[in-house]
């Protein structure tokens, strides 16, 4: 048998040429060597007698272009035919007629005339006249047999001695080009032992190269065999080398080093010249590990055969990485082939990845992939050069690895996934490749060439979820009992839960989702969140949503909200916390039309961080470009359709607001145009029991400078100061009182002003309370400290007369009320039927409002509730009085307006049997009604 190394190689020894003697009339006697002969007229043969005996073994070797072609065949002394031409040129043509054996030669094309050459070889035996091919020395280039051809030589022979070779040899073959690029080079290359047999070999290719000038050939030898190299082309002006070398453990010239764990730092070699191959031997263990072995450069260029224990081919050339078992040892030759960039230097990755065991220990081990695994974030260097993680997969399995360089670099992370058998099951290139798993895939990230860092972010996800061998199952949902106004935390069982997996709730008014905030890595335990700060008690049912399937997971029952530990008044100084105008609080700007501005009032003007359930706020509108309302509500919350504040272009108009608090935060929405808006702080309730309760009273007038109740008869002057004892009168105690409840009303103004409340003998602050124009009538629900039992009213600029009706106070004996706040609610709106019936609320007209039951407000237990209470379209000036359903109205009043004006203002009303009165004094008026929060035991 013999090897074809390659069409087109150029191995080529110069020998003598043979000498011919004529033994028969039309034979022309020839030895073994070659011999040149010329075809001077157009004939069809010439016939050459040659020496050898019989059963001897031979080559006929001929030009393979640049000159006359000629074919070769050989018969006997009778004519029979011994060979073909095929093994005439690999020297396989053994010789079993009856000698002399004649070799008949003729032309190609028959009419054609001109010199040519035949080289005989005897391969049985070894020849003299055959070079000795030796064996080389990786990185040394020694060895190496330089062949030139031209001048009539167009063949040679080696040989390799019987006891000068190893079982697995690699070959080098390099040959020259024309510099006119006329004649392309055609080569064949043949090997053969004494035996007849020639060698298993293996040509390597490279890319980009359709004629190899420095390729690699693997070829298996037997051991105690000497063998023939047979070498022809062209009989054409060219220089050509050829190598060997040992690629088994016994190779010469190989840098020995032990496989690594992944990531560890990688060999480092020198690349030498274009096409020289180096020779690394990396050790492991025991046959059953498998390795993963890369050679990186700055150009990723270098190439890599892989031989194993017995020198046959573990991984064939390629520039990509190889996961071989099977062997303790393993020779790695390096090589950059001709017309690829060289880098002077290379680094040799050799990591033992698994064991007969399993996975390398460094692999991660992920309790579940149904939806993928990662991501992972993190830097690769020369000092950690790769991670892996051992994936529970199966066959089926189909990811999409998305692989980002962080760090503003080219060059991110390659990742493989590999089978058991080693194969990469990943394809593409970056940032997005498709991998198909395999049973217990390994997932491996590694450093790329052309870099020698990189930071990354690196996830697989499952495009066939569930990926692994769980499907999804539900199991159970925990809590099964939560209350309302909370944002409960929900807990799925199960099996190959992810981030897209919903738990829904049914059964309500409407629909409600949870958020899915965390799923365990072995995705059996998936967490969700659940506003339920609306949610009206009852049963809902549930289901979880995951992969478009629905599955039923029993029964939650939300509970009312507890009524203990609920918020007490802790009063502050009034002091302002938010203006728009000047960027106090909030930035500087007004709030522009659908415009939210949201304002930090927990750890805040000796407001606590935290603990705080709601805060009172006096809210000023100012200088708005056109009509509108606003909106105060918790931060992160929906904003429902209440209203607190209403204006038209150019009022300045204020408003008391009780609102939530959430996340220390409230939220300030305008409707339309844009507007500035004022904050001033009056207190806030607090869960931990050191505030005030709240008692409320019949609403009551305490003064009233018109008639001299309560302060001398006269109205307030510019910078004037009137002071009004509240302790100790009107059901309010002499003592204990921290804070009280004033619906203040300013009118008859001689010009626009404002007016501050506050504590009696305390400093007044720049915080206002009503803000009014000559001549109007405008009231304000105002929380203000009590100081000395007593509070203060200062007029700022022309005078005004001021009135006082007192809802009542809060006070530290613990006898009171503790207040709840709720999401801002609207309980009714006669001018839809909303509560009450569908009508305006005519000339001493009073309309009765259900608050008890509704919308999270107890059905017992409420002392009184905090209502935003809003007149619109009135026919003529009037004034509203909210109060007790069942009791006797008094001369208090809530709301002064004048025809066709819409204006709100806070209203603290105590509830009786459930309910709450609204009385008109004069001509017709729609009311609007929204809660804010109520008080109870």
């Amino acid at each position: 048998m013999t090897c074809l190394l390659g069409v087109i190689a150029a191995l080529l020894l110069p020998v003598g040429a043979a000498q011919a003697a004529p033994v028969a009339e039309d034979c022309v006697g020839v030895t073994e060597g070659r011999y040149a002969g010329t075809f001077t007229a157009a004939v069809k043969t010439h016939c050459l007698e040659l020496p050898s005996p019989q059963g001897a073994r031979i080559a006929a070797l001929t030009s393979r272009g640049g000159g006359l072609t000629v074919q070769v065949e050989v018969v006997d002394r009778n004519g029979t035919a011994q060979c073909t031409a095929g093994d005439l040129s690999q020297g396989s043509c053994e010789l079993t007629g009856t000698a002399p054996f004649r070799a008949l030669v003729h032309a190609d094309d028959t009419e054609a005339t001109g010199p040519y050459g035949v080289h005989f070889v005897r391969t049985d035996v070894l020849q003299k006249e055959c070079r000795t091919l030796p064996a080389g020395t990786f990185g040394a280039d020694s060895g190496t047999v330089r062949l030139e051809t031209g001048n009539g030589v167009f063949s040679h022979c080696l040989t390799i001695p019987a006891d000068a070779h190893s079982t697995s040899e690699l070959l080098r073959i390099r040959y020259g080009f024309p510099e006119d690029g006329e004649l392309i080079p055609r080569y064949l290359v043949s090997m053969i032992d004494t035996d007849g047999d020639g060698p298993s070999c293996y040509s390597h290719p490279t890319a980009n190269q359709p004629i190899r000038t420095d390729g690699l050939t693997s070829c298996s030898f037997s051991a105690g065999k000497a063998y023939t190299v047979l070498v022809h082309g062209q009989d054409a002006p060219r220089s050509h080398t050829l190598d060997r070398w040992d690629v088994t453990p016994t190779a010469r010239g190989c840098a020995v080093s032990p496989a690594t764990a992944v990531g560890a730092p990688a060999a480092t070699g020198a690349s030498g010249q274009s096409g020289t191959p180096r020779c690394h031997r990396i050790t492991t263990s025991a046959a059953t590990d498998r390795l993963r072995i890369d050679a990186r450069d700055a150009h990723n260029s270098t190439h890599t055969l892989v031989m194993g224990g017995d020198g046959g081919t573990a991984c064939y050339q390629k520039n990509l990485a190889c996961a071989p078992t099977g062997s303790t040892s393993y020779q790695v030759v390096t090589q950059v082939p001709d017309g690829w960039d060289l880098s002077d230097s290379y680094r040799l990755d050799a990591w033992k990845i698994a064991t007969a065991a399993g996975p390398a220990p460094e692999c991660v081990r992920p309790a579940s992939i149904a939806y993928g695994y990662g991501p992972l974030t993190g830097t690769l260097s020369e000092e950690r050069t790769g991670v892996c993680a051992a994936l529970p997969s199966v066959d089926g399995d189909r990811f999409r690895a998305d692989i980002t360089a962080t760090d503003g670099g080219s060059y991110a992370p390659v990742p493989s996934l590999y089978s058991k058998a080693g194969t990469n099951l990943c394809m593409g290139r970056s940032p997005s490749y498709d991998c198909q798993g395999s049973d217990q895939s390994l997932y491996v990230l590694a450093l790329p060439d052309r870099t020698e860092r990189t930071a990354y972010r690196a996830e697989l996800v499952c495009t066939s979820a569930p990926c692994g061998s769980e499907e999804v199952t539900i199991g159970t949902v925990t809590p099964t009992t939560v209350q309302s106004g909370t944002v409960a935390t929900l807990t799925v069982q199960g099996t190959a839960l992810g981030m897209g997996t919903t738990v829904n709730l049914t059964g309500g008014p409407a629909p409600l989702t949870a958020r899915t905030v965390s799923v365990s890595d072995d995705a059996r335990t998936l967490k969700a969140t659940v506003d339920l700060r609306t949610a009206p008690a009852g049963h809902w049912n549930i289901s979880v949503s995951a992969l478009n399937h629905q599955y039923a997971a029993g029964t939650l029952t939300v509970t009312p909200p507890p009524v203990s530990g609920l918020g007490t008044y802790k009063p502050v100084t009034p002091t302002r916390l938010m203006d728009t105008r000047s960027g106090l609080g909030v930035p500087k700007a007004k709030v522009g039309q659908g415009g939210t501005v949201t304002l930090q009032v927990a750890g805040t003007s000796g407001i606590p961080a935290s603990g705080v359930t709601a805060v009172v706020l006096n809210v000023t509108a100012t200088d708005p470009t056109t009509a509108s309302h606003v909106s105060v509500y918790p931060d992160g919350t929906p904003r429902s359709s209440a209203s607190n504040l209403n204006f038209t272009a150019g009022q300045t108009i204020p408003n008391l607001v009780v609102v939530p608090v959430v996340n220390g935060k409230v939220s300030f929405y305008n409707n339309a145009g844009s507007v500035d808006l004022i904050a001033d702080v009056a207190g806030y309730y607090t869960t931990d029991g050191s505030g005030s309760t709240y008692k409320p009273v019949t609403p009551t007038r305490l003064m009233d400078t018109r008639g001299g109740l309560g302060v001398p008869k006269a109205k307030v002057g510019q910078g004037g100061t009137v002071t009004l004892q509240v302790a100790g009168t009107s059901g309010i105690p002499a003592s204990g009182v921290t804070a009280v409840v004033l619906n203040v009303t300013a009118t008859d103004p001689t010009t626009g002003s404002y007016v501050s409340v506050y504590p009696d003998g305390t400093t007044r602050t720049s915080a206002s309370n009503l803000n009014f124009s000559a001549g109007q009538t405008i009231p304000n629900l105002v929380v203000v400290p009590v100081v000395n039992g007593k509070v203060s009213f200062y007029n700022n600029a022309g005078s005004v007369d001021l009135i006082a009706d007192v809802a009542g106070y809060y006070t530290t004996d613990g006898s009171g009320s503790s207040y709840k706040p709720v999401t801002p609610t609207r309980l009714m709106d006669t001018r839809g039927g909303l509560g009450v019936p569908k009508a305006k609320v005519g000339q001493g007209g009073i309309v009765t409002l259900q608050v008890a039951g509704t919308s999270g407000i107890p059905a017992s237990g409420v002392t009184a509730v905090v209502l935003n209470v809003t007149a619109t379209d009135p026919t003529t000036d009037s004034y509203v009085s909210v109060y007790p359903d069942g009791t006797t109205r008094t001369s208090a009043s809530n709301l002064n307006f004048t025809t066709g004006q819409t204006i709100p203002n806070l209203v603290i009303v105590p509830v009786v049997n459930g309910k709450v009165s609204f009385y008109n004094n004069a001509g017709s008026v729609d009311l609007i009604a929204d809660v804010a929060g109520y008080y109870t035991k």
